[in-house]
Parts: structure tokens; sequence; C-alpha cells
């Protein structure tokens, strides 16, 4: 990824351009993130496919901003710097232009209640939503704090791709309320149900929130890390004519949506 910048004037952004210092330190930043226990400046290095001189320059400027830290261990992790923008964004309530690009684009091409979910601080939470423009239709999904994650379509996506410190504190906060006959109340069977989504990377919930609607969820991915949902909300009577249409829609759009993990190479 080249530097396009030369031309530019002071101070103005030129169109499609790309600052190569900073797509390094960026992507640096979202791969420590992603490791549970830090990593060394070896790991760091071979992971970013870097030499070793350009990886201590990209870490010593963040540990001078604060985004990164050393912990007892003398492994990198997150700073407080980035605490500061993990907090920002768990307070806005507005979703990206892309992620609201690929919504709209879902609901076009299905015609259905189209729903952007992701976490909030502790709780899943709506971001977005798109009424379907059929006369037989699920209503609009109301933004805020989502209700009875156990029991919808995306709420199982994002338990399903959490962590297990994450998922427990939820479930612990959130009981396993039977709202539907259908509703899965039972601790192992919804643990074997998320498994079950983490396999096939979608989710279902057949008549379990509500009787008479089935609906559909499939992670989006950043960087090869789960960051949102999209979920699909139909009538069951023509979610049962239209189950392999959808499911082929929702995976394209995602997979539009989505950027896969970095090589470690």
């Amino acid at each position: 990824m080249k530097s396009t910048l030369a031309s530019a004037s002071p101070g103005t952004p030129a169109t499609g351009t790309r600052i190569q210092s900073v797509a390094r330190a960026s992507q640096l930043l979202l791969w420590v993130a992603s490791q549970e226990h830090g990593a060394s400046v070896k790991e760091i290095s071979e992971s970013q496919g870097l030499g070793l001189p350009t990886t201590y320059h990209i870490i010593n400027t963040l540990l001078d901003q604060g985004f990164l830290s050393r912990n007892g261990q003398r492994r990198y992790v997150l700073g407080e710097s980035a605490a500061i923008l993990a907090q920002a964004y768990l307070r806005t309530s507005h979703a990206s232009e892309r992620l609201i690009a690929g919504l709209r684009e879902l609901a076009v091409r299905t015609h259905e209640t189209v729903y952007l979910a992701d976490w909030g601080d502790r709780d899943i939470r709506v971001r977005a939503s798109v009424e379907s423009s059929q006369v037989v239709r699920v209503g609009e999904v109301p933004s805020g704090t989502y209700e009875h994650g156990h029991a919808r379509a995306n709420g199982k996506v994002l338990l399903a791709c959490a962590s297990e410190e994450v998922r427990r504190d939820y479930l612990s906060r959130h009981p396993l309320v039977p709202l539907t006959p259908n509703t899965i109340t039972d601790e192992v069977e919804l643990a074997k149900e998320l498994e079950r989504i983490r396999r096939r990377g979608l989710a279902y919930d057949a008549e379990e929130y509500a009787m008479g609607v089935s609906c559909m969820a499939a992670p989006l991915l950043l960087n090869g890390e789960v960051i949102a949902s999209y979920g699909i909300s139909v009538p069951t009577e023509r979610f049962k004519r239209t189950k392999k249409e959808l499911k082929n829609i929702l995976l394209e759009v995602v997979d539009s949506i989505s950027t896969p993990a970095r090589s470690s190479a």
C-alpha cells in the first residue's frame, strides 16, 4: 500500500490516497488487540510482515501515544488511549456509512425487514434497521438495547462469537426466559446451539422470540474479528418459501462488507 500524497497540498487530503505509515500502525494495533495475551516484538514483526527496525519504530510511536503498553511479561498490549477510543465507540448511537450502506443493500435485495446489531457496553444493541417493503411484513426493529439475545438471530450470532467472559456476563444478567414454546431455555442446549452457529456462520430464530416471525443473521468481520451482525426478520409462512434465497443474499452482502484476517506472513 503506497502513499500518493506527494502531489497534494499541505493539509488537503487527496482523494483515494493512503498514508502507508498510518495504515501499518492501524493494522498492527488491530492485530495486537486480537491477541488475548499480548504479543512480543518478534511475533508482531512476523504477523505484519515487517522488519524488526520498522516494527520497533511503529511500536515506540504507539507507546508514546498511549495506544500500546507493556505488561508484566514485557509483552505488548493495548494502552489507555485505546480504551478512550473503545469507550467513545460504545457510546455512539450511529453506525458507519459502510455498514448502513450494506444494510440498505440487504433491504433492497430481500424486500424484508433488516437490522444491524452489535455489542454496546455489556449489552447487545440495535444500531439501525430498515422496514420491509412488502404488504405483510415484520415491523421495523427499534434502535437501542436489544433484549432476550438468547431467543433472537442477531443475539445468538453475537453471543456465539463473543468471548466466554462476555457471554457468561451477558447470560448472568439476562435469564433464558421462555418467550414462546420454541425458545431455548436450557443452558446446555443453548451452548450446543451457539456451537452450531460458530460452525456454520449463521444463526436462525425459528419463532423463538415471537410466534409467526422467523429470522436469520450472520456476523460481519473486520480483519477476521466479529464487529456486528446483519439480521433479517420475515413472517414465518414466507420465510419457509424464501429461506434459501434469503440465506444466499445475506451471505453475499456480509461477504462484501467483511474483511478477512490478515495473513501472518
